[in-house]
């Protein structure tokens, strides 16, 4: 298991490889900082989220780039809510209500920045039955059909990678109705049409151990 000083090194360095345009280095870097301040643990999940959608993507044959930065910045949203919502108690029906909240706040905090990244964020919760977050309906109207496709896809990826590892990591009951004996099975339940994906990434975080 790495520390969490080797998971912010691992992420930094990622970010210094990539030297994405259009400011998102920054913004990832700018994210990391303030999320770190008062929501440590959102931080480290982002990073993990990151760096297993990376290479989930890659072995999917996908923009390997693109999921690196949408899983950083997937969980954005959750800067304007309490941290005690994420301080891994049990949450009530009306706290899980606030949390649902951060996907969409997620979405409108990026999206004059990085319109990709932005519905990513905005997306990876609606992926499956009983989801919550944006819809077909919010991509921009000029968009071709690829570009959307793109966005599903690593969106897919995320909502995979940020499901393993709050299950893994997170002490917070899950309350969108998931149960199942283990959690690949849980997560067939979840995701009946991606099946190979889900598996790639199981095999995956066990190889980062993460």
């Amino acid at each position: 298991m790495v520390t969490k000083e080797q998971l912010l090194a691992m992420v930094n360095e990622k970010i210094e490889t990539y030297n994405p345009r259009g400011g998102l280095a920054q913004t990832a870097k700018f994210f990391l900082a303030l999320v770190g301040i008062n929501h440590g643990e959102t931080r480290e999940h982002c990073e993990r989220v990151a760096l297993l959608a990376e290479v989930v993507a890659e072995r999917m044959k996908k923009d390997k780039k693109a999921a690196f930065f949408a899983g950083l910045l997937h969980d954005t949203g959750k800067l304007v809510l309490p941290a005690t919502l994420f301080e891994g108690h049990n949450i009530s029906a009306e706290e899980y209500a606030q949390v649902k909240e951060h996907a969409v706040a997620g979405f409108r905090a990026l999206r004059g920045l990085h319109s990709f990244t932005a519905l990513c964020a905005g997306l990876h919760h609606n992926l499956y039955k009983a989801g919550y977050g944006l819809t077909l309906e919010d991509f921009p109207k000029e968009w071709g059909l690829a570009t959307i496709k793109k966005v599903l896809d690593i969106s897919a990826i995320i909502s995979i990678c940020d499901f393993i590892d709050a299950f893994t990591h997170r002490a917070t009951k899950i309350l969108d109705g998931s149960s199942g004996p283990d959690l690949r099975t849980m997560m067939t339940q979840k995701y009946p049409d991606d099946e190979l994906l889900v598996d790639l990434a199981l095999m995956a975080n066990k190889k980062l151990g993460l």
